[in-house]
């Protein structure tokens, strides 16, 4: 299967799970439904982590394809730990969200030298996504839930469209 097709499966989810997180954290939902979803979610994307990272000549990934994808990878595994828990505490959670922002910077620039200008964007936006969370679980920031729950939704569609043209055959810088 070509990059840009597996990669659309994968931020299909990604969108979706986005866009639930998004609700959830404005009240809407279970911290049991939003397990589940980051799960699936988490273990569809690192299913293609593995193939890209070590599938051989049977995959057009790169590493380079693996690392960021593994970044979403952890990031779903890891809230749907913290969800299925009922953690209260998550700072960790957020310092790691800082750590993405910072690599998701680069990971753009990068991207941009191919020639991928959407795919660009979504890395750009996704910075911002994860900078807002590591200020609202890192720095604590509880007056920010609201304005990251409905960023967080709107990211997850944006990025579920996206993923849907990618899966199709129709990202126009594929």
């Amino acid at each position: 299967m070509p990059l840009y097709e597996v990669l659309g499966m994968g931020l299909l989810f990604v969108g979706g799970v986005l866009f639930v997180n998004g609700m959830w954290l404005l009240g809407y939902g279970s911290n049991r439904d939003v397990a589940t979803f980051n799960l699936l979610t988490g273990l569809i994307t690192f299913l293609i982590v593995l193939w890209w990272g070590f599938g051989g000549d049977a995959s057009d990934g790169t590493p380079f394809n693996a690392a960021g994808t593994m970044l979403f990878s952890f990031t779903y595994l890891w809230i749907a730990a913290n969800a299925y828990r009922g953690l209260e505490d998550q700072r960790s959670f957020g310092w790691y969200c800082g750590f993405v922002a910072v690599t998701a910077l680069p990971t753009a620039y990068l991207v941009f030298l191919t020639g991928d200008i959407g795919l660009t964007a979504l890395w750009l936006i996704w910075a911002v996504l994860w900078a807002a969370f590591f200020l609202l679980l890192g720095l604590e920031r509880d007056d920010l839930t609201s304005p990251t729950g409905s960023f967080t939704a709107v990211v997850g569609a944006v990025t579920a469209a996206s993923g849907y043209l990618m899966a199709a055959g129709f990202w126009p810088w594929a």
